[in-house]
């Protein structure tokens, strides 16, 4: 596969750059408003050097700011939607704590809402501040009991205390004046949801997941709550967050934990629900826009596809340890890339489960991000382990398919490519699209009655079904038998001969009879109720049984023609029940619909009776 003849390598500005971050910690935003979009990068520092903001445009730096601690996440979004539009908003996730810049300069601070101790940890905070026990023996045997709490309930100040030393913990609990009783929750990661609309411009809302499993929302005009819920049931920590839809309609947040499990959260849930879980440590996730699909790598050298409900679709093992994934969507081509870096150096573009492009990198990728910068919409965005940064923009004349990525294609594949024959629009065409157009509101009341006929309409069809009870009264588990009946004779007297069939290749059937049910003005049966002995497997039996039509003394010649008619109605069915011994439903149940009887069969003092009705009428 060629992948030199599809991607174009661009010479980053200089040398001296030397990034060290995380994926959560480069976004993409048009930060003047200019269409010009720069590559945000929260640097964690190295060496002597700390954190900061550094901002690229293209390949070149253009600035860069000092910030107060390490960045846990950096995510770009608008307030408002007024004209002439207003600059972005810069968000920075901090330990507790979201700083907000605009114009490159800091205008909020939002803090984690706090909360109360765990009552255990309380009590040995209380034994700690009393002065009796400022002594290396009872602090070495308190500091036990802050192990035996589990870390994901402990606060970050008794989290703080065990990593100091004796001499720095007899110092601390000396110039501790006031007994702490609440915990500030730590943020894990962040990210943003449209609030209204999906254009790029529109208002979004910030999504924070804390350390303490809980997912907070924030509307981004005023920096109030507006919503909060669990990550799940039992609590696990999130590491990654992907939102999709809107929050003022619907919206989904797939959430990553550190447990190896995925879980969703949707509108209005108070808690998250668990889709699935894996058998090692997630290293990315990523959510398919067109059907929610959940991509994710694994340390186990694995890439999985899940559904949207948390099905597994198909999993394949990767000739490396994955290192990184994010998608890339071709807009033009109708398609969207899955990019997996390697430790090998290799970076692998699946479309599923096929590969379609492999690059090569000289160092181990660290960090990928695919989409426009600057002028350029496909750009794929590199940062290597050694803190390098590569930029490779994708050819507009490049092409994903089965042939050019040097895929043999299957004959389907090839009918599933081949151009559709689409018509021009016609003149009538045009007309029928403004008619439907000013007729919207008409069009749809009629639709929605015609629909609700066509359920009421289905809702009788079932009842009749029913009630004429056509293999509809059996419960429970089926019986591997078949029932059928055969109606023999002219009448008055027929034969109706019924075969029960044990369809089962291995099990006898036993247990069964035969009820007729009948209306007694109408038909007599000689033996109503029939037992039927054990029938082997794959084998049938036949029950032949008298069936005589019942004529009142003044006989209505129509019966003799119902059949055209249609004046039998259900006096002229004959219900055949099988039961099974010790339950309370019928196995299945047949109708038979019983021919008229030829009058020339009647005797001669029957045929005299119909005249005599016909004088009576």
């Amino acid at each position: 596969m060629n992948s030199m003849a599809r991607w174009l390598d661009v010479e980053v500005g200089t040398d001296d750059i030397v990034l060290n971050t995380l994926p959560s910690d480069v976004t993409l935003v048009d930060l003047h408003n200019d269409n010009e979009i720069k590559l945000l990068v929260g640097d964690l520092g190295k060496g002597e050097e700390g954190p900061k903001l550094k901002v690229f445009k293209g390949a070149m730096q253009v600035s860069d700011m000092v910030l107060p601690d390490l960045p846990l996440g950096v995510v770009g979004f608008y307030t408002n939607e007024t004209v002439p539009r207003s600059q972005p908003v810069i968000g920075i996730a901090f330990s507790s704590c979201i700083h907000m810049y605009r114009n490159m300069k800091i205008f909020y601070k939002y803090y984690l809402p706090t909360v109360e101790f765990n009552t255990c940890e309380m009590e040995v905070w209380k034994q700690l501040m009393d002065p009796l026990n400022h002594n290396t023996e009872v602090i070495a045997a308190l500091t036990e009991s802050f192990k035996s709490i589990p870390e994901k309930v402990l606060s970050t100040q008794s989290r703080n205390f065990l990593a100091m030393s004796e001499d720095q913990q007899l110092e601390y609990l000396e110039h501790l004046t006031e007994l702490p009783s609440r915990k500030v929750p730590e943020i894990a990661c962040i990210a943003t949801l449209k609030m209204q609309s999906v254009d790029r411009y529109s208002v979004s809302c910030l999504v924070v997941g804390s350390e303490d499993g809980e997912v907070i929302v924030l509307e981004t005009q005023t920096f109030t709550q507006i919503a909060q819920a669990k990550v799940c049931t039992v609590k696990k920590t999130p590491c990654y967050m992907v939102t999709t839809g809107l929050f003022n309609v619907d919206y989904r947040i797939t959430i990553a934990t550190r447990e190896k499990s995925v879980c969703v959260l949707k509108r209005e849930w108070p808690e998250g629900r668990l889709l699935f879980s894996t058998d090692e440590h997630i290293i990315a996730m990523e959510v398919m826009t067109a059907d929610n699909s959940i991509m994710v790598i694994c340390t186990d050298h694995t890439m999985a596809c899940y559904s949207k409900k948390g099905k597994k679709q198909w999993s394949m093992n990767l000739e490396h340890r994955p290192v990184a994934m994010t998608l890339v969507p071709v807009v033009h081509l109708g398609v969207t890339l899955t990019a997996v870096a390697l430790a090998s150096g290799h970076v692998h573009l699946y479309d599923g489960k096929a590969r379609r492009d492999t690059l090569f990198v000289r160092d181990v990728v660290s960090v990928m991000k695919f989409g426009q910068l600057g002028q350029e919409e496909h750009v794929l965005i590199i940062v290597t382990g050694g803190g390098n940064l590569m930029l490779k923009i994708l050819k507009r004349t490049a092409d994903f398919n089965a042939h050019s990525a040097g895929v043999e294609a299957t004959a389907s594949a090839a009918i599933a490519q081949k151009p559709w024959l689409i018509p021009k629009k016609s003149k009538l065409f045009l007309e029928q699209s403004l008619r439907e157009r000013e007729n919207a509101g008409m069009m749809h009341e009629v639709f929605q009655l015609e629909l609700n006929r066509l359920r009421l309409l289905a809702a009788k069809t079932l009842l009749e079904a029913h009630m004429k009870c056509d293999n509809s009264i059996g419960s429970g588990a089926m019986e591997p038998v078949r029932l059928t009946a055969e109606v023999e004779g002219l009448g008055p007297v027929f034969r109706v001969g019924l075969i029960i069939e044990n369809t089962s290749s291995d099990k006898a059937v036993i247990g069964l009879s035969i009820l007729f049910h009948v209306h007694t003005s109408n038909y007599k049966v000689s033996h109503p109720y029939i037992k039927v002995p054990l029938i082997s497997p794959g084998s049938k039996l036949k029950f032949p049984t008298k069936v005589e039509e019942v004529f009142e003394e003044n006989i209505n010649p129509d019966v003799f023609f119902r059949t055209v008619t249609g004046q039998g109605g259900e006096a002229a069915l004959v219900k055949v029940l099988l039961l099974k011994h010790g339950r309370s439903a019928p196995v299945l149940a047949a109708t038979v619909q019983m021919p008229p009887t030829d009058p020339m069969m009647l005797p001669y003092e029957k045929l005299q009776s119909t005249q005599n009705f016909e004088h009576n009428t």
